[in-house]
Formats: structure tokens, sequence, C-alpha cells
């Protein structure tokens, strides 16, 4: 297998894993526009639920479309002032691409993190107030020009991390899930065990590749458990730790492991 057949595979595996828990499996996607990368979103588009709702997120978005602001039709018509929720709240329990992620003004990516954060958005406008849920997935598409790069503020919150940059058309196979393996996989996900070795294993990887992130850890447990649930088991063995290695820790890595077995 080419190293461009493989990291479609592991592409295959992220959407995968995105379509069963968008906000636990959120996927930064390093890639530029064209066939793979449209390949790779209708791959999620067909795997996500038809329940779950799959929205835009333009780089150039403002406050009031993003948070939420003042709806002024239902201002008039009651004559009083009326909040109206904005795309993050509108997102809950969906999935958000963010088209164009390394352009995102600054403030936007601190909504963003805010809301990735705590799984909810909160509006003050006008002397009102309104706390909104705002669980969601989000895809980040890095279009890959000159030296951009996403936020690593946004990064960092992002699980899986994929370059497609060197997959060709030649390397795209045919989708290894269906959708009822997403629905079994969400249903069976509650009930996936994660051992103290399991964490163990994968804290000391995050070490040894020289990861300071505190939540890459943290979203590599949570990936390995999706993944285990694809597989069909209710508990993580080697190779879901090994596929969460692969598409949560490695990308981060600032340096090889001391030793082979390390």
């Amino acid at each position: 297998m080419s190293d461009g057949a493989a990291i479609w595979t592991d592409a295959m595996i992220a959407a995968a894993l995105a379509a069963i828990n968008p906000a636990a499996a959120s996927v930064l996607l390093r890639a530029g526009a064209g066939p793979v990368r449209e390949q790779w979103l209708e791959l999620l588009r067909e795997l996500t639920p038809d329940t779950t709702a799959i929205r835009k997120l333009p780089p150039s978005i403002s406050d009031d479309r993003l948070l939420g602001g003042l709806d002024l039709a239902a201002t008039l018509q009651l004559g009083r002032p009326v909040l109206q929720r904005g795309l993050l709240a509108e997102a809950d329990g969906g999935v958000l691409i963010a088209v164009m992620a390394e352009r995102i003004a600054p403030a936007t990516i601190a909504h963003l993190t805010a809301a990735l954060d705590t799984g909810t958005v909160s509006i003050e406008r006008d002397g009102m107030s309104l706390r909104a849920p705002a669980r969601f997935g989000l895809i980040a598409l890095d279009e890959g020009i000159g030296d951009e790069r996403v936020s690593p503020a946004l990064a960092d919150r992002l699980a899986c991390h994929l370059d497609l940059s060197v997959v060709a058309r030649t390397d795209l196979g045919e989708s290894l899930f269906k959708s009822s393996d997403i629905a079994a996989a969400h249903a069976l996900s509650p009930q996936v065990r994660l051992s103290d070795e399991a964490i163990a294993a994968l804290t000391t990887t995050a070490c040894a590749l020289g990861i300071d992130s505190l939540r890459a850890p943290l979203l590599a447990c949570r990936v390995a458990r999706i993944a285990a649930a694809l597989d069909g088991e209710t508990c993580v063995a080697e190779p879901h730790i090994a596929c969460a290695a692969r598409l949560v820790l490695a990308p981060r890595a600032t340096r090889l492991p001391a030793t082979e077995d390390d």
C-alpha cells in the first residue's frame, strides 16, 4: 500500500469516528480544494446520520451571526428586545465545517474555543442575556496555502489531524464503512470501557512524542473509545490505541521516541 493510500485509509476512519461522535472526534483537515478533499467531505456527509445537521462556518462571519444578536423583526413586532440564536447554538448536536479555517479572525477563534471548551454559548445584548447549548463537532478545513496555519489554540482542541496533501485521486478507495456501521457504533459507545492500562499507554506515548498539550492524551482516549465501538468492541484494545495514536498523537509529535521500544 502506498503512503497516500494508507493516509486515505486513516482519513476514512477519521470520517467514521466524526460521524459517530462529532463533538469528541473533531477533525483538522489540511488539504487543498480539489477532488480528494471533496471526496472526504462527501464521505463524511454520507456517514453522518440524517438527523445530524451539517452547517458551514465562513471565515469572515460576524459576531452577531456567530453568537446571536437582536432579532429585529421580532423586536419590532413585539415592541421589546428579542434575542435570536447564532450559528454556534444552531449547530448544537451537529457539525460545523469551517471553510478556510486558517484565515478565521482571532476574535472568532476565541468564541469557537470557548464553545468547544464549555459546550455552551453566551449572548449579552442590550441589557439581555442568553445562554444556549452549543455542543458540536468541528471540521476545520486548512487549504495549506503558503505558511498559513490554523490557530494553534483551535488546532489543540481538534482531535484528529489529517494531511491529505500527498493523497492522489488514484489512492481513493471505496468506503470502509456504511451508515449501519455508524448507527451500531453510536449505540455501543456508552458501553465501551477504557482500562487504566490503555490510558497509561496513550499518555506515555504522548510524552514520548514530546507532546506538551494536556488535551492531546484526553482526546486520544476519547478517539480510542469511539474506535472500539466502530470495531464492535466494548473494551479498548491495542488496535484502537494504535488508531488513536496515529490520528491524534502522531501529527502532534515534536520528536521521535528515544528508543524503538518506546
